[in-house]
């Protein structure tokens, strides 16, 4: 009744297809390509141990070949970013302290990369339907806007217990 791998793999590849098509990632950044943060996951679904990894590693991949998007990586994905940034960090703070200019610890992103995941569920006699909806955005950093959404529905039918939901 719950989301499979399967279900995951195929909803994420059709969002990073749609992503694509649509053509809206026009602010550039590294080496004419725009730059995504990862941000939240908001899981309001029973699924407590669902990975968000399994849609964001699909997505991230296929925008990293498409040649369009690079995928910012948070400090705790990557030993040597995460000690790059820190060490940066270290020295701006010297830096600001001198009135020097501040130096940089990579690109910015313009974009930020948003997953929402809602269940719902109905009890028919002895069958539970459970209708999974997953939505991702795009927003554009700086300007508050929404540039780009996309929601795809998974349903799962199953019997219901005898004793118990």
């Amino acid at each position: 009744m719950g989301l499979d791998p399967q279900d995951v793999a195929e909803v994420a590849t059709e969002m990073a297809e749609s992503l694509l098509r649509a053509n809206i990632l026009k602010n550039k950044g590294a080496n004419g390509r725009s730059v995504i943060a990862i941000s939240n996951c908001r899981n309001n679904t029973s699924l407590y141990d669902f990975d968000p990894n399994m849609i964001y590693k699909r997505v991230t991949t296929t925008l990293n070949q498409s040649g369009v998007a690079y995928c910012y990586v948070k400090n705790g994905d990557d030993s040597f970013v995460s000690g790059n940034r820190s060490s940066v960090a270290g020295e701006n703070e010297v830096r600001g302290f001198l009135g020097e200019a501040k130096a940089s610890s990579g690109p910015s992103p313009q974009y930020s990369m948003t997953l929402e995941l809602i269940e719902n569920a109905n009890y028919i006699g002895n069958r539970t339907q459970k209708a999974y909806q997953i939505h991702m955005a795009i927003n554009q950093i700086g300007k508050g806007l929404s540039v780009w959404e996309d929601i795809r529905d998974v349903n799962k039918l199953g019997k219901r217990a005898a004793i118990g939901l």
